[in-house]
């Protein structure tokens, strides 16, 4: 069995940008043969309107 991990990338924020996050997710590859090897890349949405 090959060595099987998950490993899921971040962001990283300021407190003042965290704020303006408005969603997030973990993306996943349409089937299991199109995977990443051990990540999983995140999506995630700002509202940069509300940046005063």
């Amino acid at each position: 069995m090959q060595g099987i991990s998950w490993r899921i990338d971040y962001v990283a924020a300021t407190a003042g940008i965290a704020e303006k996050a408005v969603s997030c997710a973990a993306e996943r590859a349409e089937s299991y043969d199109a995977r990443w090897p051990d990540h999983a890349p995140l999506t995630i949405t700002f509202d940069w309107v509300r940046c005063t």
